[in-house]
């Protein structure tokens, strides 16, 4: 009989072991990002170590990898359990519009509003002064891989002034698809004298290049901004001193970041990620330049800045604050 109740307690003990492993597995969260070097990198780190240290018994992975684009589908599709994306993005995926064969009307918003970016054009060229000088002059194009919303502006805004990717390579001139490791080694070695992509205040690899190399940033005028009005993109202008050797306010397009989920995750667990990022705001605010004027009461409740409905479990915190109604 003592040996029975040995086998017992060793039975309870194992099968508690895999109980708390189970639970733990299952609130330990993918977190997609985009590649190292990115802003969105650090950001995806800094909310993962203050959610890890709220100890509310839910723990983030960040990776690093996805992509504005990407991200959406990625959750969607259940790859990742939380994603970093842009409010336009999530917005397509939500409706299967643009860059969306189908729509993801699982998505929902954690968090909105978080920062300000823009879409960066700088070159090195000297015969470059203006996108429509691209209709004439050859230049070595360079951006993100196919799939990043860096990507899909860029082509966005030459297509508004009338360019496109193969008029840019029969104008003698070429377009290379890569990451920000080779970006920032061919701006800075002259392989690739003009690169557009979206950026915050701050950006890790437009920074880089522009402490290296004297960049030219470029403005886009309101005739060609007023044509992309219609798929989402917003008017913003880069202010100057933004980049080093940046002089001069620039006008481009505005994108914002926010945090996405699905109807996949718990109301529980939402709350908890969300309560634990806003309660300490100073901290989240404190990992990366992009973050400092983030305001929550003001942006981070709304599906404007989310792109799509706000997840239950994230509303209750904002009723809560009296933020939503």
């Amino acid at each position: 009989m003592f040996l029975n109740l040995k086998r017992m307690f060793a039975f309870v003990v194992v099968f508690l072991f895999i109980a708390c492993s189970h639970v733990s597995a299952a609130d330990r969260l993918k977190m997609g990002s985009w590649k190292k070097g990115s802003g969105w990198h650090v950001y995806s780190a800094t909310m993962a170590n203050i959610v890890n240290n709220a100890k509310t018994g839910v723990s983030i992975d960040p990776l690093s990898k996805g992509g504005g684009v990407g991200n959406p589908i990625n959750v969607g599709t259940g790859k990742f359990d939380l994603a970093l994306t842009f409010s336009v993005a999530a917005s397509w995926a939500v409706q299967g519009k643009v860059a969306y064969k189908k729509a993801f009307t699982n998505l929902r918003g954690l968090v909105g509003g978080l920062d300000q970016y823009y879409l960066g054009i700088v070159t090195t060229n000297k015969k470059v002064s203006s996108i429509n000088d691209l209709k004439t002059v050859p230049v070595n194009y360079i951006t993100v891989p196919r799939g990043g919303l860096g990507q899909w502006a860029t082509r966005a805004m030459l297509g508004a002034h009338g360019i496109t990717y193969a008029h840019i390579k029969k104008n003698g001139g070429s377009v290379t698809h890569t990451g920000f490791g080779a970006i920032k080694s061919r701006m800075a070695d002259g392989q690739a004298n003009m690169l557009s992509h979206t950026v915050n205040a701050g950006h890790p690899a437009l920074t880089s290049i522009a402490i290296k190399k004297k960049l030219k940033f470029l403005g886009v005028e309101d005739k060609y901004r007023n044509k992309l009005l219609d798929i989402g993109f917003l008017k913003a202008d880069l202010p100057a001193n933004t980049f080093p050797g940046q002089t001069s306010s620039k006008k481009t397009f505005g994108f914002t970041t926010c945090v996405i989920a699905s109807t996949k995750m718990s109301n529980d667990v939402a709350y908890k990620i969300v309560k634990s990022l806003i309660s300490n705001i100073k901290d989240l605010r404190a990992g990366h330049k992009g973050l400092r004027n983030f305001k929550p009461e003001k942006t981070g409740w709304k599906v404007s800045q989310m792109g799509a409905p706000v997840h239950a479990g994230a509303a209750r915190y904002y009723k809560e604050r009296g933020w939503l109604k």
